[in-house]
């Protein structure tokens, strides 16, 4: 009958060896090379009202939150809540009604998908003296 020497018996553990760290390594490399895997998140941000000139004051907006989508790649870490910013630009504003985008900060490697919704009424009224 056919028997395996103890060198023989070596070399197969061996080669089933490689061959398992082999298909370990090919899928960290995967993940090196993509830098990670695709996550998709949704959070519930606070809108921030930002440059209202002086002159002016907010009465009422719309909407106080927004839903914001985004997908984001990272191998090492998570985007949190605390990494976002939402907010509207009221640098060029007249007083009564308008209509302003949602603008979103996000991190480097976040990409935004959506903002739901994705603009805001905002009323706005001159300051009395």
């Amino acid at each position: 009958m056919f028997s395996l020497t103890e060198n023989q018996k070596k070399l197969i553990l061996a080669f089933f060896i490689a061959v398992l760290l082999w298909g370990y390594a090919s899928n960290q490399t995967a993940n090196v090379l993509n830098y990670g895997e695709e996550q998709a998140a949704s959070f519930l941000l606070d809108i921030e009202v930002r440059n209202l000139p002086e002159e002016y004051q907010l009465e009422s907006m719309s909407v106080e939150r927004a839903v914001v989508r985004i997908d984001y790649v990272s191998y090492f870490s998570k985007i949190n809540r605390s990494d976002l910013n939402a907010y509207v630009d009221l640098r060029n504003v007249d007083p009564g009604d308008n209509m302003k985008i949602i603008e979103v900060e996000l991190p480097s490697s976040a990409r935004l998908l959506g903002v739901d919704p994705g603009y805001i009424l905002v009323k706005v009224t001159a300051k009395e003296n």
